[in-house]
């Protein structure tokens, strides 16, 4: 029986447990860690090397989206499933295109889990049965490859833009991401003036829209 190694990665502890629970009652698997928090995702994946990293997509601190994106750019094998409770198309399209294998629906069976991690330890992509049609649809009538808003921005940028939009100050920010205030506002300015946004209510609109965080 092939021994698959995972980690799990949710802001909400009883979530955590539940799926934990789940996963451990099933032959073959054996959870590493968890974490609350793309950043500790990210050090369990580059520490632990596990098989599967199960992500939720909204985490504080940097989410699920921009762990999938470094775990693709750094070339770590761990293979991502996003386990979400946003059946929403823009989301799950999002979720893919960072590089990501899987998007499963919090409210699924847990056969779904099962098969999406079958799937992915195969090489092959998994959707919730309750959003694949839409997401499918998007795809052959919109060119979300080029939805270029987020796409414009750096790593650094993107990071700085959620912890705005949580309602952090720069020098908030600063400590958290190891900067100077003065480097903090210095991003700020950059991302209002790519974004062409006059405001800090209009950023906090804007990641809300590209899915950085909910209202």
């Amino acid at each position: 029986m092939q021994h698959i190694k995972i980690i799990l990665a949710d802001d909400h502890k009883l979530v955590r447990q539940g799926i934990r629970s789940l996963l451990e009652s099933h032959p073959g698997f054996e959870v590493l860690g968890e974490a609350s928090d793309g950043e500790e995702a990210l050090k369990l994946i580059e520490t632990l090397s596990p098989d599967i990293a199960l992500l939720d997509v909204m985490m504080p601190n940097m989410n699920g989206i921009e762990t999938s994106k470094l775990v693709h750019q750094r070339g770590l094998k761990t293979r991502i499933i996003f386990l979400s409770m946003h059946a929403n198309a823009t989301y799950a399209v999002r979720a893919l295109q960072s590089g990501a294998l899987a998007y499963v629906l919090k409210d699924s069976d847990f056969q779904e889990i099962l098969q999406a991690i079958e799937n992915v330890m195969e090489g092959r992509r998994y959707l919730s049965a309750a959003i694949a049609d839409e997401v499918f649809e998007m795809l052959l009538h919109a060119d979300t490859g080029k939805d270029g808003s987020l796409d414009m921005l750096s790593p650094r940028e993107r990071e700085v833009l959620q912890l705005i939009a949580e309602g952090n100050t720069n020098a908030v920010i600063a400590e958290k991401l190891t900067l100077s205030v003065r480097t903090v506002e210095s991003h700020r300015l950059n991302l209002m003036k790519k974004l062409r946004i006059n405001s800090h209510a209009d950023l906090v609109r804007f990641a809300i829209h590209q899915g950085l965080i909910t209202p």
